[in-house]
């Protein structure tokens, strides 16, 4: 199963109506973990997508950005990435099992 096949079915979306959204979101979920992490590569050599926690990663930033993609009011803040991904972050950033 593909990355946008996993996504939806974690988000629940049916259909292709909303395809070129979320692959927007997976595309820019995977940039900001390499980005963030400075990590492209598990230890052995191989790309950092291959990796189950790097997986969990970018399904968590997509769905917290699919729910939260509403115009933001003056006054409010946006929600914050839960915690649980920001750890998720920190532990592939932090780890000698990402180069």
């Amino acid at each position: 199963m593909d990355m946008l096949e996993q996504v939806k079915l974690d988000l629940r979306v049916d259909g292709t109506l909303e395809d070129d959204l979320i692959e927007s979101l997976i595309s820019a979920a995977e940039e900001e973990i390499k980005t963030a992490s400075g990590k492209t590569k598990t230890a052995d050599g191989k790309d950092i997508a291959v990796s189950p926690l790097y997986q969990t990663a970018v399904k968590m930033l997509v769905a917290h950005w699919y729910d939260n993609r509403g115009i933001e009011y003056v006054g409010k803040t946006a929600a914050p990435i839960s915690h649980s991904a920001q750890m998720i972050i920190a532990k592939i950033t932090t780890s000698k099992e990402y180069i």
